[in-house]
């Protein structure tokens, strides 16, 4: 179906059928597989850490997975209600998640002494019941037996008695989505239905009997971020669309054509997340994986606001213009023909859209999976859009109906309500303003040779580029001081939360740490082996193992260091018959390994630390930011390697991931934009030698395509150094969400370009000089492409109200981005275009030569 063939009837059938299709896809949206922000995050199948990760995964008596905190802050030290809170959690955790062992005070933790010639365990609080912890017990003498426990003191209890930790080993496989709205339920005492989660439910507010307990570990929040982030950008992004329905009002002068505007937009949104489930039930993946729904959904949002409003508010101004054309010619307008009039206007969508789906097919150059898939909804999404502005919003329109206001003359004025007249002056202004700056842009180059408006045009955007480069060079020569960072800060999405709650508790002086990175520490095998094989029960490889723990926690950053050699030492100290501070024989190895495992409550916990193979060594971080984990995790790792060479240490677990994301980042997205250039000037010269060769007979000036194509790059070089200088000037910094926002940027700046430069040439094509073409650009149409600017801007300003800085600092890179694509479009490339217009080779007989 296209605009050549659209009808009454047809556009009947259309809205019926985008119904249907929309009702499947919005029971597609109750099936939305979502996924992690860092399961399977690299697609670099060689980064070191991956391949580390995958090398421990085929330890399988290793029990690999994340850890989940329930932190309960006693502010002023544990009482016997405190113990009694303690044990009567544990038993409902131990209910609630069975799919994991549970660790704390009260399960699967007991102190070793010796008794006579025999040793001895006691357990801190497992053999009593919540209601069996006497107000008559010695809480002096009770902490002193949990310092004696160098497993627990520290990591379970605060080193001040201030603060508790249950800790539940969950499974590698676990669903961080799920899990958070299980951890929900449970400390809110209620029912929390996903719809709650999707709109306006970004934290977890605990009941009054949960009130102290907050979350520690990434586990649950990665999942309450994702909800964070996704309510809280659709709220402000759906509040920023309807703002910008009103603002199209004013710019289309129909409410009806606005309100379909939003119409398409909102059924695109639907279409694009339906096709997340579809994708994967058709057996389509990417790098081998099906695309996920993440907390980057959001860009996609972004994406589909951008171009939406591009396409359907470009289509109305063109169809208003035709409209009001015939009714000033005295012809009686009919929709569906002046729809059918706007075909040539496909070609230009279609070369919008091809640069914006190239643009995005760029992205996995960055190597993250998740901006991938930004690329891969963002470039359906466009497609997608492509294809409604021809088809459902012609047959919307002729079903709704909707044409421009008359503009009132002084009698009808006279006639008019108050409210009415306040509105037609408020109009009449609107008008006024938008059509000032491409009215003072015109007047700065009409009073301009046009080598004397390239000079300034490409002065200025040279200048800032100049600026941009600047912040570059500073930045490769001083890595240790950049002025554009290149981190990601989680815990940003989720301030004053549950999980921000657990964070300061647990990165206190002393405290256990909020993050905490698993390592595999094996004996090595090959030529750095100090023998041909090592059993992870010889007291040397143990000796070392507990050196490389020992010096681990002298490395910067590092806030603890615990493995099984904690309660294995301590087994051994308090041997009645041979004290040691380690076992001094493979035999007491395993008799003392073989004793904790069996006096654990749960003796599934035991593969979480040890196994026949080696030991895991758990690393706790304050976790803040991804660039000082990442660095800390290298230097770990240069420690084991040069310090000791005989071991084999193997990081392993999801918080790996997550910190090697800033160095793709920083590699791939300066080779993202390098890329996206000449894909912008291949296509648009492409276009631009068509459009010359269709039109060969038209007009005496033509635009030289690649000379052109080089002037389109103009805005976006000018956009991007900008965003560059901001970025350097305000301390935003390059993480997941500002490197995909310029790719957002190109694809405006692109969209603004391509229908000034048509403009442009088909003023030319109609035999006007190219001081016409510019007017005509500039004077007549250069209100268009504000308005789209406009109303993007304004979509994305609501953003700004955001209670999450990262979601603010995007809001200020897509604003900035939109007004520096728009100056660029409408003053710096309007500089360079007549230096593009060049006269027909060919001329049409029987007239002169034209002059240049």
């Amino acid at each position: 179906m296209n605009l050549s063939r659209i009808t009454p009837r047809r556009a009947r059938w259309i809205c019926a059928a985008a119904l249907l299709i929309t009702a499947l896809f919005v029971w597609l949206n109750l099936r939305v597989p979502s996924a992690g922000i860092v399961e399977n995050a690299l697609l670099d199948r060689h980064n070191p850490y991956r391949v580390w990760d995958r090398e421990a995964r085929t330890h399988t008596s290793i029990t690999p997975g994340d850890t989940l905190s329930f932190v309960l802050d006693f502010p002023g030290g544990i009482t016997h209600d405190s113990l009694r809170q303690i044990v009567r959690m544990t038993r409902d955790i131990q209910q609630r998640f069975p799919e994991g062992p549970v660790w704390s005070l009260a399960a699967n933790s007991r102190l070793y002494t010796a008794d006579g010639d025999q040793l001895d365990s006691h357990a801190h609080l497992a053999h009593q019941g919540a209601d069996d912890v006497p107000d008559t017990l010695d809480l002096a003498a009770w902490r002193k037996q949990v310092r004696q426990d160098t497993s627990a003191y520290g990591t379970l209890v605060g080193q001040n008695f201030d603060h508790a930790q249950i800790l539940v080993f969950l499974p590698e496989t676990h669903d961080e989505l799920a899990l958070a709205d299980r951890v929900a339920e449970y400390l809110e005492q209620r029912d929390i239905s996903q719809i709650e989660w999707l709109l306006w439910k970004g934290d977890i507010h605990p009941s009054a009997a949960y009130a102290n307990v907050s979350l520690g570990g990434w586990a649950v929040a990665r999942g309450l971020m994702h909800y964070a982030l996704i309510s809280d950008v659709l709220l402000y992004s759906t509040a920023g669309l309807l703002i910008a329905t009103v603002a199209a009002m004013l710019s289309l002068g129909s409410w009806r054509q606005a309100v379909q505007v939003t119409v398409v937009i909102f059924a695109s949104f639907v279409w694009v997340r339906g096709s997340i489930p579809l994708m994967e039930w058709l057996g389509i993946s990417f790098d081998g994986e099906p695309v996920r729904e993440r907390v980057y959904f959001l860009l996609v949002l972004s994406a589909l606001i951008v171009s939406g409003i591009s396409f359907n508010v470009r289509a109305f101004e063109a169809f208003n213009d035709a409209w009001l054309r015939e009714r000033m010619v005295g012809l009686q307008p009919d929709a569906a023909r002046v729809w059918t009039s706007l075909r040539p206007l496909g070609l230009r969508f279609s070369v919008v859209a091809l640069i914006a789906i190239l643009n995005f097919a760029t992205l996995p150059q960055i190597g993250i999976r998740g901006i991938l898939e930004v690329g891969v909804l963002s470039a359906v999404g466009v497609a997608l859009q492509r294809v409604l502005v021809v088809t459902l919003l012609p047959a919307l329109h002729l079903l709704a109906g909707g044409v421009p206001w008359p503009q009132a003359d002084a009698r009808r004025q006279a006639s008019m309500s108050t409210p009415a007249r306040h509105w037609e002056r408020l109009s009449r202004a609107y008008r006024r303003g938008i059509h000032a700056l491409p009215g003072w842009a015109h007047s700065v180059w009409a009073r301009r040779s046009p080598r004397q408006s390239l000079a300034l045009s490409l002065t200025l955007t040279l200048g800032t580029l100049a600026l941009a480069l600047g912040v570059v060079v500073h930045d490769v020569r001083h890595p240790e001081q950049p002025w554009v960072v290149v981190r990601e800060r989680p815990i940003d999405y989720l301030p004053h939360t549950i999980v921000d709650r657990g964070r300061a508790i647990l990165n206190r002086e002393g405290a256990a740490g909020f993050g905490t990175l698993h390592f595999l520490v094996l004996p090595a095998q090959g030529p750095s082996a100090t023998t041909a094989t090592v059993s992870a029960k010889d007291p040397a490889f143990i000796a070392r193992v507990a050196a490389l723990q020992a010096r681990v926690v002298g490395v910067s950053g590092a806030m603890a260091a615990h493995s099984i050699l904690d309660k294995l030492g301590e087994v051994s100290q308090r041997d009645p018959e041979q004290p040691a501070v380690l076992p001094v024989t493979a035999q007491q190895a395993h008799e003392r390994l073989q004793l904790i495992r069996w006096d654990l409550d749960s003796p599934s916990l035991a593969p979480h630390f040890w196994s026949d193979e080696g030991y895991v060594l758990f690393v706790a971080h304050a976790a803040d930011d991804s660039g000082s984990l990442r660095q800390f995790a290298d230097n770990v790792m240069a420690v084991a390697r040069h310090d000791f060479p005989d071991l084999t240490v193997l990081p392993f677990g999801r918080l790996h991931t997550y910190h090697q994301t800033d160095a793709y980042i920083s590699q791939g997205k300066p080779l993202n934009v390098l890329t996206s250039f000449p894909l912008v000037v291949l296509v648009c010269g492409l276009w631009l030698v068509w459009q010359r060769r269709t039109q060969a007979q038209a007009g005496a000036y033509t635009l030289a395509p690649w000379r052109t194509a080089l002037a389109i790059s103009v805005p976006f070089v000018f956009a991007y150094a900008v965003i560059v200088v901001v970025m350097a000037v305000f301390g935003i910094p390059l993480d997941q969400a500002t490197a995909c926002a310029t790719a957002l940027g190109i694809n405006a700046a692109i969209d603004f370009d391509i229908y000034v430069v048509d403009d442009f040439m088909q003023a030319l094509h109609a035999r006007r000089t190219p001081d016409e073409a510019l007017a005509h650009a500039l004077r007549d149409r250069g209100h268009v492409t504000l308005v789209d600017a406009k109303l993007n801007a304004i979509c994305f300003s609501l953003l700004l109200a955001s209670a999450f800085v990262p979601i603010q600092r995007l809001g200020v890179v897509m604003v900035l981005m939109l007004l520096a694509c728009a100056f660029g479009a409408l003053f710096l490339m309007t500089g360079v275009l007549r230096s593009c217009a060049v006269p027909h080779r060919i001329q049409q007989p029987n007239h002169a030569p034209a002059q240049p």
